[in-house]
């Protein structure tokens, strides 16, 4: 099997959001490294700070950040609801707001509106790229990942012992290979659904 091949399936494999944990089975310190460099190291608009990010792997921590993530709606006739198990992983991968203030303004925005205005979008192109740089790292280093934005950030930050706006949670670990990955780690009789998207590609 050729890399290009084994790079194509391992980030088809990394679209896929992973809710169950295999808990026997930690994220090595060398993995964890590379992963590091992976969110501080990816792209940035104009290699500006957006946000830092906190790793847990304290299993109370993690057991409390779950609580607060319960808003998956599944039944929108009764607005039922489920926790977002994708955080229970052994490691949990935290996105908070963490601007850089103290460099020159870099955009026309920036020097009339402060440099926390008008630029949330590149915030959250920032988050992105790196969680998809964390994704397919972790990936390749044969873990599973999930990403979760629906969670009550207050509590979550509260628990951090943070004032600033938590952005994105993000799992990785080893998913219990006896289980579908979509089933609930804490609930083995509800699946989360699941779309398939078809991206076109064009050449212009």
């Amino acid at each position: 099997m050729g890399f290009n091949h084994f790079l194509k399936r391992t980030i088809t494999k990394s679209q896929q959001c992973n809710r169950n944990w295999d808990l026997s089975k930690q994220v090595t310190d060398e993995d964890l490294e590379t992963m590091k460099t992976a969110v501080t190291q990816c792209s940035s608009k104009q290699n500006r700070v957006f946000y830092k990010v906190v790793v847990i792997q304290d299993r109370e921590k993690i057991e409390k950040i779950h609580a607060a993530t319960d808003g998956f709606v599944y039944n929108f006739e009764d607005q039922a609801t489920t926790t977002n198990s994708q955080v229970l992983a052994p490691t949990l991968f935290i996105f908070v707001k963490d601007r850089d203030e103290n460099v020159i303004h870099r955009t026309n925005e920036e020097y009339l509106n402060g440099m926390d205005g008008g630029d949330t979008c590149d915030e959250d192109r920032s988050v992105g790229i790196a969680a998809g740089y964390l994704t397919l790292t972790s990936n390749l280093l044969g873990y599973e990942s999930g990403c979760c934005q629906c969670f009550d950030s207050e509590e979550v930050g509260n628990i951090l012992d943070t004032d600033s706006e938590v952005l994105l949670l993000m799992g990785i670990g080893h998913g219990d290979k006896t289980r579908n990955r979509r089933e609930h780690h804490n609930d083995p009789t509800f699946i989360f659904p699941t779309l398939k998207k078809n991206i076109t590609v064009e050449h212009a």
